[in-house]
């Protein structure tokens, strides 16, 4: 199916290896993918290592408040939804036509524990109540960038306001060697909270690949051993990238 929508035109592909598989492009890039009758399957490499770090961030049975910004397919709420029942989830998307295409076709279902709100991410933000999250996931993009409102220090200084004192921001970024973009996220969040690591790839923390890496930030300590053993197994391993060489990146 393909549906114009004010985020570009979307489509929805079939996965032929797969019976319940579906593919969502956005102006012909993935934006996330979704099995039907398996919510727990995340296709996508980097979707299925943000899936991986959940694993440590968030351990399964556990109750926690999510904030999402970025619905995309709906794949991470949805994985989220049927191995963490326990857990309550915003998510934020921005465009209504996304939305409606997964409530009507990827089996999004809205409840209690799962509310769904159209609208910018910043504003959403800046409106809740400090203290208010465990987890915020940054999972934004306009084509292959954040969206420029989520990537400012002010931004940051709003996440660390709604995190509880123990909470995580963990925020997806699309780069490419020498990684400006990434050095420029690693600045702000460095400023912003007291720990700050990157994961992704292997190719793409020793910098031989484009690709997504992940920023993690808290105030409390991080589990970098634990997520580094998490990571580097499954269908698509990833590995930390030095301390030493992000805080090359974020020096500039």
């Amino acid at each position: 199916m393909r549906v114009e929508s004010g985020v570009g035109v979307l489509e929805l592909l079939p996965d032929r290896a797969r019976p319940g598989g579906r593919l969502l492009l956005i102006d012909g890039l993935a934006h996330g993918y979704v099995d039907l009758g398996d919510p727990a399957h995340l296709e996508l490499d980097y979707v299925a290592r943000i899936g991986a770090a959940l694993d440590v961030l968030v351990p399964r049975g556990e109750a926690a408040e999510l904030l999402h910004l970025g619905g995309g397919a709906f794949s991470l709420p949805r994985f989220v939804a049927s191995t963490r029942p326990q857990a309550r989830q915003t998510v934020v998307e921005r465009s209504a036509a996304v939305v409606r295409l997964a409530e009507q076709h990827l089996r999004l279902r809205r409840g209690a524990h799962l509310r769904v709100v159209t609208g910018d991410g910043a504003t959403t933000v800046a409106r809740s109540p400090d203290d208010g999250f465990d987890l915020v996931l940054g999972d934004a993009f306009v084509g292959t960038e954040t969206p420029a409102s989520l990537a400012t220090a002010a931004f940051a200084d709003q996440v660390h306001r709604v995190l509880r004192p123990s909470g995580r921001y963990l925020l997806n970024v699309v780069d490419q060697p020498p990684w400006t973009t990434v050095g420029e996220q690693a600045a702000i969040l460095g400023a912003a909270f007291g720990q700050l690591l990157a994961f992704g790839g292997r190719e793409v923390v020793r910098g031989r690949h484009a690709g997504n890496l992940l920023l993690l930030a808290s105030d409390a300590p991080l589990p970098r051993e634990a997520l580094a053993r998490r990571l580097a197994g499954g269908a698509h391993p990833a590995e930390l990238m030095t301390a030493d060489r992000l805080r090359s990146l974020a020096a500039g």
